[in-house]
């Protein structure tokens, strides 16, 4: 005699995205589904990154040097969100315009 085993199922929203996540077991096979944000600006985000949003980036960094001038280049980072080799990049930048 074969027994079905237990379905396990949980749906839960992600803290990043608040998008739903699913998780299904069968104690033996696990399922985890993250669904792809399909927004208008994720598909086109590269688009116009050369143009304006390179500036952007620099005008924040270059904000945060006015505000703070003696701030170090891993507290940039921390206050933008920029990894710490992002904001080496924008100042290099900077400093070759």
């Amino acid at each position: 005699m074969i027994s079905r085993s237990k379905r396990l199922r949980a749906v839960f929203p992600e803290r990043l995205t608040g998008k739903t996540v699913t998780f299904e077991s069968d104690m033996l096979i696990s399922t985890v589904t993250y669904p792809l944000a399909l927004t208008k600006d994720s598909r086109n985000a590269g688009e116009n990154k050369g143009e304006n949003g390179e500036n952007n980036d620099e005008n924040e960094v270059l904000e945060i040097i006015r505000k703070t001038p003696s701030i170090t280049q891993p507290l940039i980072a921390i206050e933008t969100g920029f990894s710490t080799r992002k904001v080496n990049r924008i100042i290099a930048s900077l400093r070759k315009k």
